[in-house]
């Protein structure tokens, strides 16, 4: 599988049975697609959007605490999630302000599912580099997929324009340096029958390689 020709030699990890597995890619890359795979194969996922998004959901504390922040994104009471993500695209002090804010609760929380859940696990994180996760993962794995296709993806998607698609995309660190931290990567550029055979067997191969 394709997987292979991206490979790192894990010489510190060879004797190490892995707990969790760090799964990370950039936005529409095609995380979601990957976790659904793995869940319909029989693994544990932990996926940190949505801990964000039920420790931020409409009517919680934890949104109140972001429109307290941005005031600029809430209207009616309702904070406007869109309007928010522009704003934290193109404004790198917003975007720190905003991770400051809820990393804490979303780190803490992922804690916690870890620690009751059997292994192995996955935990799929956008930001799995960016942030204090990547210290939980025994192993990490990045998904690939091309600027273009994922610009495509997200104006499809979300209704936005290539800028704001751009804007997003630069937001996060390059595919470049992710794919040089992680230990696998996958390519999302294919059919997505591949795609998904590619990730499940990735995940059974490290668990098997080091279990």
């Amino acid at each position: 599988m394709n997987y292979t020709r991206n490979k790192r030699e894990l010489k510190s990890n060879r004797k190490k049975s892995v707990r969790v597995i760090g799964l990370t890619g950039g936005i529409a890359s095609g995380k979601t697609v990957a976790t659904s795979a793995l869940r319909k194969a029989g693994y544990t996922v932990i996926d940190a959007d949505e801990v964000s998004r039920a420790l931020f959901a409409a009517g919680t504390d934890g949104e109140k605490s972001i429109m307290r922040a941005f005031p600029q994104a809430s209207e009616g009471g309702k904070l406007d999630r869109k309007l928010l993500r522009r704003i934290i695209a193109t404004d790198g002090k917003a975007r720190q302000m905003l991770n400051e804010l809820t990393h804490p609760a979303i780190v803490a929380e992922i804690k916690n599912q870890i620690s009751t859940a059997t292994p192995p696990v996955i935990l799929s994180a956008p930001l799995l580099f960016e942030s204090a996760l990547c210290s939980l993962c025994d192993v990490t794995a990045t998904i690939y997929c091309p600027r273009s296709v994922r610009v495509k993806r997200l104006t499809a998607r979300d209704g936005m324009t290539e800028k704001d698609a751009n804007a997003l995309i630069d937001a996060q660190i390059p595919d470049t340096e992710r794919c040089t931290i992680a230990d696998y990567i996958v390519p999302s550029d294919c059919e997505q029958k591949e795609f998904v055979s590619e990730v499940v067997e990735l995940v059974t191969e490290i668990v098997k390689e080091k279990g």
